[in-house]
């Protein structure tokens, strides 16, 4: 083995490398979120260890799920995508039903979360829209009304799930796993746990 094959690095070259800041490469030491080892107070890195580790980054987020949040009320949206990007989804954010349906046709994500009662189009008329294009997209309907005709109606759009507000975090990713499956792998559900 030739000492080009063991490069080590310590914190400033392993950042230079991955083009992150100290810290952050520090503190992913800290958890054993990359691989890593201890001489003393420093901490040291194998290149090749660290070019598998990125590589293994890269085909994660090429391969995350996709979740877009549908409400009419923005705090509700924000916390929806905080909740969700918590557990290794990317989440993106549409205020009414127009434009969660611009954002599908552009981008379809692996599965929505919808209010029901929004003004300028109900959840039953964003899944007629929706249903037209994307049949079988999984659509979670997150509502303060889980009783009401529009709920009734929303449900002959399967498939559907319901989740009654206010939702318990746990709850709401337990629900996305669910529906997503597969395509939550193994590195993302590591991420969720160590956050």
């Amino acid at each position: 083995m030739t000492n080009h094959d063991t490069q080590v690095f310590g914190i400033t070259e392993a950042a230079a490398f991955l083009g992150a800041h100290e810290q952050t490469v520090r503190r992913l030491a800290r958890r054993g979120a990359i691989p890593s080892f201890k001489v003393g107070k420093d901490w040291r890195f194998r290149k090749e260890a660290l070019m598998r580790w990125s590589e293994e980054q890269q085909r994660a987020r090429a391969g995350r799920c996709s979740v877009l949040v549908v409400d009419d009320e923005e705090k509700i949206c924000k916390a929806l995508v905080r909740v969700v990007e918590r557990f290794g989804c990317r989440a993106r954010q549409a205020l009414t039903g127009a434009k969660g349906l611009d954002l599908v046709a552009h981008d379809a994500p692996d599965v929505i979360l919808l209010d029901l009662v929004m003004p300028d189009m109900n959840g039953p008329q964003f899944l007629a829209e929706l249903r037209k294009t994307h049949p079988a997209l999984p659509v979670v309907i997150v509502t303060g009304h889980p009783d009401s005709e529009l709920m009734h109606e929303a449900s002959q759009y399967a498939p559907v799930m319901l989740l009654a507000k206010p939702v318990e975090p746990e709850l709401l990713e337990r629900t996305v796993r669910s529906v997503l499956g597969e395509k939550l792998t193994s590195v993302q559900a590591r991420g969720a746990s160590d956050e």
